[in-house]
């Protein structure tokens, strides 16, 4: 019988190996000890990935890579959107003081009015404001514009080409 000989078992080349203590310097605490200068390569792996696996790898950063890009497009269209909603609120914090000087510009005007006459009123002895009533408004009628025909208007346009004084 053939007796099989056993082969002492191999270290993993990436594992890398401590040093017994008997090969350990002794050094003070204060020194460096030198760096270690030696690389090792690791060994290639021959076995191929499934096909299943490579197109999910494949998958994977092809989506990450779309999500890259898909941010980098949202991220302007974010800054807009709040830049915007940003001058809205300024603007609309503008027109709601604007609003508000208009009521009290209409107080003012209206309290002047009103001491104007009651100045008005004092000075004379008489009185000769005559209180306002429907029947002593006077309504004017608006005035009529002529209806302009086709032929009317032409002359109208070529009067307004001549005119050197019109511009476009």
């Amino acid at each position: 019988m053939s007796a099989a000989l056993a082969t002492p078992p191999q270290a993993d080349p990436r594992v890398r190996q401590r040093p017994a203590k008997s090969q350990v310097s002794q050094s003070a605490p204060g020194q460096r000890q030198p760096p270690l200068t030696e690389v090792r390569t690791l060994p290639q792996t021959t076995s191929a990935w499934p096909l299943w696996l490579k197109s999910l790898l494949l998958l994977q950063w092809g989506s990450g890579g779309l999500a890259l890009v898909l941010l980098a497009s949202l991220l302007p269209l974010y800054g807009t959107a709040a830049f915007y909603q940003y001058r809205w609120g300024q603007t609309y914090q503008a027109l709601t003081q604007l609003e508000h000087q208009e009521r009290e510009l209409l107080i003012t005007h209206q309290a002047q009015r009103y001491k104007i006459t009651e100045r008005l009123e004092k000075q004379s002895s008489p009185p000769q404001l005559i209180p306002q009533t429907p029947k002593q408004v006077l309504f004017i009628p608006r005035p009529t514009q002529p209806q302009l025909t086709p032929r009317n208007s032409l002359e109208v346009v070529q009067v307004a080409k001549d005119d050197p004084t019109v511009s476009y």
